[in-house]
């Protein structure tokens, strides 16, 4: 996502992302702020060194011209099934290792069939290029029709550090995606190891730069029909006018404008929409039978707009929370909409009652959780918050990793007569002082009150155990659930089925941060500063409880989940109906080009 007007030090491909400050500097650089004190350096003394950036930018350099000439070329052969250009790849005493197709492992998954082999399996080395291109074109065997071909890099290492030797380690990421015959769904994903010899670009460009190639590993993929169908036009969705990026004027283009919430606020047994936006337009959208949402937001005595005319917002006074809360356990849900609470009466209309609540909702709120966190059943409501990254009074400037400059998130107890009671301080609640983008109720010991994991988009993550006693402790340490900042969700849920629930949460992941971080240490930047760039491009997190008393391992990579890109919002749910819970994964960002997105 687009940070509150960043400058980032960077050079990657041409520069690397160093640290992410305001760019609002005073005349002389202040010092960072940070959580574990200062970083008595300037900006400029946390660059990395010139030798270093120097030759990360030809490993860059190196990995963009094997994307764009070898990889393209590849994907381009593999595509036209041309056996003899992807020979030609191939130098004189190539060899390659192959996995024995005997000794793949087949899964059936329901409603997909997979089969897995690695480089464990592998059939011996072989110096024929015929066989190796057989293979890779039996990636597609069962296509009738390729849709995409991916090859990326996702690693690179040069012999002794010396690009001019020409000799180059690469970690390649190959995948199709298309139909069979029958018109079902095909796909296969794979990693190689290549050992190639290019000295310049010319020798990229001329294609014949392969040593030697290694099957990794690879997963092939069949579904005889997708999980899910889009229904957006079907169900009525497609005409609700919610603000487009693609077709807003420049200055008009918004990272975050809307928030929706559903619930069956009328009982009849199908969900209903919430949605308010950032320039006051509220609406309900009430579902009919499932098949089709009806907009009723007049009807049921809720206002179309925050105020009583549209009116351009500035960014000081938007409040658009989307949320459901049965604040009365009459059964039936109460909503939040903007910066107003609404009583349902009985799934017949809702009443404005905010002002005799005691809710009051500060500055850019970026959503609520629901829970009844002190057990005396009724609902409670906590809500996140950020605000503008400036420069401090001290003169320091807040960066990824600062748990000190942002804001604190607020806790409203029910107190059961329709009104709610500030409960932020004397229940330690607040998360410090960070830039909160999601959080989520869960148990993560064995107790009987939930406690609380805020993903924060600037600051580091925090868990908050629930004491029992109405208020909660940092627990995120001994957990091992906050090593780093950049988050942008998270959801909780028993994924492994042993009764104790898993974290997992939405960070940043890119292929050329991770690349770049491979070549540079802790070392090549002042204390601390490694983590957080290092966190900026790990990718999503699952933590695995080890125990009944709140100790998790994070287990992402192991577990395949974290490779999912610009993260936000993931969810949990048991999609194919097996009893399992499976993982939803948002991914994305500002994008210019409807058919390009980013992310």
């Amino acid at each position: 996502m687009r940070r509150e007007r960043p400058c980032v030090f960077a050079y990657v491909g041409t520069v690397l992302l160093v640290l992410l400050v305001s760019c609002r500097f005073p005349t002389s650089p202040p010092t960072l702020s940070t959580q574990t004190g200062e970083v008595n350096q300037s900006p400029e003394a946390a660059t990395l060194a010139i030798d270093k950036q120097e030759y990360i930018w030809k490993i860059e350099h190196a990995a963009f011209e094997l994307e764009q000439k070898f990889g393209k070329a590849l994907s381009r052969a593999l595509r036209e099934g041309n056996s003899e250009e992807i020979q030609g790849f191939c130098r004189p005493g190539f060899e390659t290792l192959l996995p024995n197709s005997a000794q793949r492992v087949r899964v059936d998954l329901g409603y997909v069939q997979e089969s897995r082999a690695d480089a464990q399996d592998g059939t011996g080395s072989s110096r024929e290029a015929a066989e190796f291109a057989n293979y890779l074109q039996a990636y597609f065997e069962d296509f009738e029709k390729i849709e995409k071909v991916t090859c990326r890099v996702l690693d690179l290492h040069v012999d002794n550090g010396v690009p001019e030797t020409g000799y180059w380690d690469v970690t390649l990421y190959l995948a199709g995606v298309g139909k069979d015959r029958e018109q079902a769904f095909v796909e296969f994903t794979s990693e190689h190891l290549l050992r190639c010899y290019f000295p310049d670009d010319k020798a990229i460009e001329s294609g014949e730069i392969l040593d030697r190639w290694a099957v990794r590993s690879e997963e092939r993929r069949h579904s005889a029909h997708p999980l899910f169908e889009e229904v957006t036009q079907q169900v009525g969705l497609s005409r609700v006018d919610l603000h487009d990026n693609w077709t807003a004027a420049k200055d008009a283009v918004r990272q975050y404008h809307t928030q929706m919430a559903a619930a069956d606020f009328d009982r009849d047994g199908f969900c209903d929409l919430a949605i308010a936006s950032a320039n006051g337009r509220w609406r309900l959208l009430r579902s009919i039978a499932g098949e089709k949402f009806e907009e009723v937001t007049d009807k049921f005595g809720l206002p179309s707009w925050a105020d009583e005319e549209p009116r351009s917002r500035s960014a000081r006074d938007e409040v658009y929370l989307a949320t459901w809360i049965d604040i009365d356990n009459d059964g039936f849900p109460d909503l939040i909409l903007g910066d107003r609470l609404y009583r349902n009466h009985e799934g017949r209309r809702f009443e404005d009652v905010t002002d005799t609540s005691g809710l009051v909702f500060g500055y850019n709120p970026r959503g609520c959780v629901v829970a009844d966190y002190d057990c005396d059943g009724r609902l409670d409501l906590y809500v996140l918050y950020q605000q503008p990254r400036t420069t401090n009074r001290d003169g320091t400037i807040g960066w990824v990793g600062d748990d000190e400059t942002g804001r604190e998130n607020h806790l409203w107890r029910n107190t059961g007569d329709g009104r709610f009671d500030s409960a932020t301080e004397r229940a330690n609640a607040g998360g410090g002082k960070r830039q909160s983008f999601a959080a989520s109720w869960f148990h993560a010991n064995e107790d009987h009150y939930p406690d609380l994991y805020i993903a924060n988009d600037f600051g580091t993550n925090v868990l908050l155990i629930n004491r029992g006693n109405g208020s909660f402790r940092d627990g995120s340490a001994e957990a091992g659930v906050s090593d780093y900042a950049t988050s942008m969700g998270v959801v909780t849920g028993d994924i492994t089925g042993d009764g104790r629930p898993e974290i997992y949460v939405a960070n940043m992941f890119s292929k050329m941060g991770r690349r770049i971080i491979a070549h540079v240490a802790p070392a090549d930047y002042p204390e601390g500063i490694f983590q957080q760039i290092q966190g900026s491009c790990a990718g999503n997190r699952l933590y695995m409880a080890e125990d009944g008393e709140g100790h998790y391992q994070e287990v992402s990579e192991v577990g395949g989940v974290n490779t999912v890109g610009w993260a936000y919002a993931p969810a949990l749910a048991d999609f194919d109906s097996d009893g399992q819970l499976d993982i939803y994964a948002t991914t994305g960002f500002l994008s210019f080009q409807r058919s390009k997105p980013d992310g």
